[in-house]
Parts: C-alpha cells; sequence; structure tokens
C-alpha cells in the first residue's frame, strides 16, 4: 500500500508490479497507514483516519476525526481491537475496532 501526497490509497500487487486498487478518502496528504487483517487506515494532512475495507468496492468503512492536526502515526494492537492514531496536535487517541463514522475515541 501507498499513500500518496493528493489523498489517494493505492494498492499494489509487488509479484505482478502492477498497482490493483486506487482508493479515495482524504483531501490532502496520507502520512500515516496501519494494517489490520482486511482493513487498512490511513491518517493523513486533513487531520482524518479513513477506515478502508480493501475487499469491497465502497471500501470507505469508517471515518474518524478527533485530530486537529495531521495524523502522523497509526498502528493497530496485536489483537486487532484497538487503533492507536497520533498526530502533530501532539493527542494520541484509541479507537475501538468496531468505530464508525463520526466516532469519538
Amino acid at each position: 500500500a501507498v499513500g500518496t501526497s493528493w489523498g489517494k490509497t493505492l494498492l499494489w500487487d509487488v509479484q505482478a508490479q502492477k498497482q490493483v486498487r486506487n482508493m479515495n478518502g482524504h483531501s490532502g496528504r496520507i502520512s500515516s497507514m496501519s494494517w489490520n487483517r482486511h482493513i487498512l487506515s490511513s491518517g493523513g494532512g486533513d487531520n482524518l483516519i479513513v477506515n478502508h475495507d480493501v475487499r469491497i468496492a465502497e471500501h470507505k468503512v469508517a471515518t474518524l476525526s478527533n485530530h486537529t492536526q495531521e495524523v502522523c502515526g497509526l498502528s493497530w494492537s496485536p489483537d486487532g481491537m484497538t487503533l492507536a492514531s497520533g498526530a502533530n496536535d501532539n493527542v494520541v487517541s484509541l479507537w475501538d475496532a468496531t468505530a464508525s463514522s463520526s466516532s469519538r475515541p
């Protein structure tokens, strides 16, 4: 997976050396990503976290908002139940895996 400076999340098949998916979700650059099984979480300069389910066409399954500056770090817990996010606003948020759009940590 690659996050672009124009807000796209790209999935690549490295063996075939070709792009297999192009996902929208951010209005600015993507600065962090983290996998949790089939969910790819991306954080960006728009202060948002987007959870993409890469198995389905309507990939954007959640948009999480709590930060007031760029999301610069994401990490899923080993059990896949909690997403930690950090941003340039010096806030760390913990999100439940069942969080949906407009959820708060």
